[in-house]
């Protein structure tokens, strides 16, 4: 666990994505994307002692929060750079997200992705329209070869975290939750490269400065807290973990800035803590999620030193969980 500076620095220099710029994301993705469900868990609520609210992403239409982003950047760019196509990098939700903006205003994109990547995430992709392209054994990889295929093609590379229009989109979660939910103390949230958290952390730091931003990442992917303990970015020689979602050897630039500055905590879970946390929704609140989407709450469960009465929210990240892991997730209890 890796405890952050407690004071809040609201130097808008330092986080690279204004405030102005995450309330215009919300604006320009709100005739493409109604609001998620802000649903409170009773049953979470009472057997943490805490009061609950899920923020449900897994009902957007690629069944994940990453299709905020893509949008917002594929919105910003002008009729010539659209005409040119897009090329994206991804483990699989951020490729859908991307297939998912690319089919919305009718231009192509290509993902490249990991060789073994989930086979339910690559379909998906290939059924919104998307050419896949397999290369290399992690996300790092897929991303190097993805980088030279744009600069040779002129399409417009979309990163999957660390990019100011794709943070902004991935920051209107956080303006929907305050525009429905009046007070609140903590908001917990899954960490992979780090654009949700960044884009989180960069709207509520500046609008609700009290409330808490906990990070949670995997033990086998956790990037982020090693940068964080070394003070500076560094690169996981490999990352082993079930939730491909947050399988990131590094944070992004950006993302490691704004939570190194901003966000309170760090949480690591395990991979069987993941499952359960997916039974969990599944039994307690007929939830699907997958293992990045189900990591927040294993970090309520099982980490995180909770206050009683404390006013927490969960984001459910994503819910494309594949059939095996659906199968260890309700024998694991």
């Amino acid at each position: 666990m890796v405890t952050l500076a407690a004071e809040v620095d609201l130097r808008p220099a330092t986080t690279g994505v204004s405030l102005a710029a995450i309330e215009q994301a919300a604006q320009d993705l709100a005739p493409y994307l109604p609001p998620t469900p802000l649903q409170y868990s009773r049953a979470i609520s009472d057997r943490t002692g805490c009061h609950v609210h899920i923020k449900i992403e897994g009902v957007q239409p690629v069944r994940s929060f990453k299709v905020r982003g893509a949008l917002n950047k594929i919105i910003q760019l002008h009729p010539g750079e659209r005409s040119r196509g897009v090329i994206t990098a991804s483990a699989g939700n951020h490729g859908q997200g991307v297939a998912y903006a690319a089919l919305t205003f009718g231009i192509p994109a290509t993902v490249f992705m990991p060789i073994d990547a989930n086979p339910l995430k690559v379909e998906a992709i290939r059924r919104l329209g998307a050419q896949v392209v397999h290369t290399g054994a992690t996300y790092q990889d897929a991303a190097d070869e993805a980088l030279v295929a744009q600069a040779q093609s002129g399409a417009t590379y979309v990163p999957a975290y660390d990019d100011t229009e794709v943070i902004a989109g991935q920051g209107s979660v956080a303006v929907e939750v305050v525009r429905e939910l009046t007070e609140f103390d903590t908001v917990i949230v899954p960490i992979g490269g780090g654009g949700l958290i960044a884009g989180i952390t960069a709207y509520l730091k500046r609008v609700r400065p009290k409330v808490k931003i906990i990070g949670v990442e995997p033990t086998g992917a956790a990037g982020m807290h090693a940068s964080i303990a070394a003070g500076k970015m560094i690169s996981l020689p490999k990352v082993q973990t079930i939730a491909d979602g947050l399988a990131a050897t590094r944070p992004g630039r950006l993302t490691f800035g704004i939570v190194q500055r901003w966000v309170d905590e760090i949480l690591l879970v395990e991979d069987d803590e993941m499952v359960s946390a997916i039974r969990l929704y599944f039994e307690w609140e007929h939830l699907l999620a997958e293992p990045a989407g189900a990591a927040a709450l294993a970090g309520l469960m099982y980490r995180y030193r909770r206050s009683p009465g404390e006013r927490v929210v969960v984001i459910l990240s994503g819910a494309n969980a594949t059939g095996e892991v659906m199968v260890r997730a309700l024998q694991s209890g």
